[in-house]
């Protein structure tokens, strides 16, 4: 049964989560993460919209997050830490709302574990994606706002606040697609959940889940609409949406390659995973959801979203740790319940144990309790150290490259380069490769293709300055063959290279 007061051992519990949670969300907040490819990006983006009102981000990212950072940087300056201090916004609000939803799913209990999970789990690196300017912390944060709509969607009777109601939960499912194009596939778990509560609870009037949809639907669309509006060059930005969403679809949505499998596989049943207990959480989530109660209804749109999700990404995804963000996120819910239910509410006599221990007479059922308590401990203990770890240590490689760029590149003097983060720090004019290069980069590097400097003849641009990070490195975008007839190298600091053309 859930818990609707809280006690003194969940108000404790609170509090450390509370302040916890607030040290690893601001603690270095300059150099950790290394700011990369895609904050440099969007980053870049955000600058933009503040300066000129120019809006040319497609879908990958959605207003939810462009258009805050945007304000910070009309208030505070454009520089890094405005853009992370919003970030970190979401990240707090998200935790709060994961808090509520496992709470509603098994009580206290199983949320404080399920927040420790997930704060610690290096496969959803909710610190590491929730510090920088991405798009699926804030995404996962609406959704959860969702949920949290929908279970109380059951206890109004007919009423326009029930109307309300679902109305919300459409909304903020179409804010997550918006915020995160990949969240497109909440759309086919709703209509998931609509069947499934036809066969099984029989909660919901047949139209509801069907109005969660739409309303969804219609809230992305109108906004693709909306931008043709209010923005500069509407036309143009129209095009570039139907572009980007065809690229996606393309390159990292629906893909088919056996290699990518295997690694999907790997991923999800490695130690990234609550060491390959995320699929037995999922499935017990499933079990939980089948029985015909309220909390079961509960259960249903949690499990189907992981279900669906998984799927697609172990069948049809590149298989970027990143894709697998969500369904990590409910894993952590559905493990701390299959630990709960296992221990009996993480119950553990010690007075038992011990005398257990010196009269040798075990009890089974009270040893293997203990002994998944203390997988759990040593797990969540394993996983907390790790992340500690990551945010005190300063990676400020990119601060420096962007700090020698200023003092000794001429302000008129254009950089090529694939690392746009450089471009952003030092607020200095840059060339990049067009969007057609991260298609041809992705194909490379997960699918065997063509090398992306094949297709970029960044020489016949002809930068006065080549600057190679460790993205331009990834991806092979320059040819070393090119670079070293037509540049010489300038300084080298960390894993990037600084050129002047010859």
């Amino acid at each position: 049964m859930t818990e609707t007061r809280l006690n003194r051992a969940e108000l404790g519990w609170a509090i450390f989560l509370t302040v916890l949670l607030l040290f690893l969300a601001f603690y270095n907040l300059r150099y950790f993460p290394p700011t990369w490819f895609d904050e440099g990006i969007h980053s870049l983006a955000a600058k933009r919209l503040a300066l000129t009102g120019d809006y040319r981000l497609g879908p990958a990212l959605g207003p939810t997050v462009l258009l805050p950072v945007a304000g910070a940087f009309r208030v505070a300056g454009v520089a890094l830490i405005p853009a992370r201090l919003v970030m970190v916004g979401y990240l707090l609000l998200c935790t709060f709302a994961f808090y509520l939803v496992a709470r509603r799913l098994g009580g206290w209990k199983v949320a404080v574990v399920a927040t420790l999970l997930l704060i610690g789990s290096p496969g959803a690196n909710l610190l590491r994606w929730g510090r920088q300017v991405l798009g699926e912390v804030p995404a996962t944060f609406f959704l959860l706002m969702a949920l949290l709509v929908w279970f109380r969607v059951a206890d109004v009777g007919r009423s326009p606040r029930r109307w309300a109601m679902i109305g919300l939960a459409g909304a903020l499912t179409g804010l997550a697609i918006l915020t995160k194009n990949q969240f497109l596939l909440l759309l086919p778990a709703w209509a998931i959940v609509w069947l499934v509560d036809r066969w099984v609870h029989r909660r919901f009037e047949t139209w509801e889940p069907v109005v969660v949809m739409g309303v969804a639907l219609l809230g992305v669309l109108g906004w693709y609409a909306l931008q043709g509006l209010v923005f500069p060059g509407g036309d143009r930005l129209m095009e570039q949406n139907v572009r980007e969403w065809s690229g996606a679809l393309n390159r990292g949505l629906f893909t088919l390659s056996f290699r990518r499998m295997m690694d999907a596989v790997r991923f999800v049943t490695d130690k990234e995973a609550f060491y390959g207990l995320m699929l037995p959480g999922v499935l017990y989530g499933a079990l939980l959801s089948l029985r015909s109660s309220s909390r079961s209804a509960r259960w249903t749109l949690v499990t189907i979203a992981s279900v669906v999700w998984l799927g697609w990404f172990l069948l049809l995804s590149a298989a970027w740790p990143r894709y697998a963000f969500l369904p990590l996120v409910f894993g952590a819910i559905c493990v701390a319940q299959l630990f709960h239910d296992l221990t009996d509410g993480f119950e553990l006599s010690i007075r038992r144990l011990w005398a257990s221990l010196r009269s040798g007479e075990w009890d089974p059922t009270l040893a293997g309790r203990a002994a998944l308590i203390l997988l759990l401990v040593v797990m969540t203990g394993r996983y907390l150290y790790g992340r500690l770890s990551e945010v005190v240590a300063q990676d400020d490689a990119p601060q420096q490259m962007a700090a020698y760029v200023v003092e000794h590149v001429p302000p008129d003097a254009e950089i090529e380069t694939y690392d746009p983060e450089i471009c952003f720090l030092a607020g200095h004019s840059c060339h990049l490769p067009g969007s057609q290069a991260m298609d041809a980069a992705i194909k490379y590097v997960w699918y065997d293709g063509t090398v992306p400097s094949a297709y970029h003849d960044f020489a016949s641009y002809g930068a006065p300055y080549l600057l190679i990070g460790d993205f331009s490195r990834l991806v092979d975008m320059y040819d070393e063959e090119v670079v070293v007839r037509e540049y010489d190298l300038l300084v080298t600091i960390g894993g990037y290279e600084l050129y002047v053309r010859k």
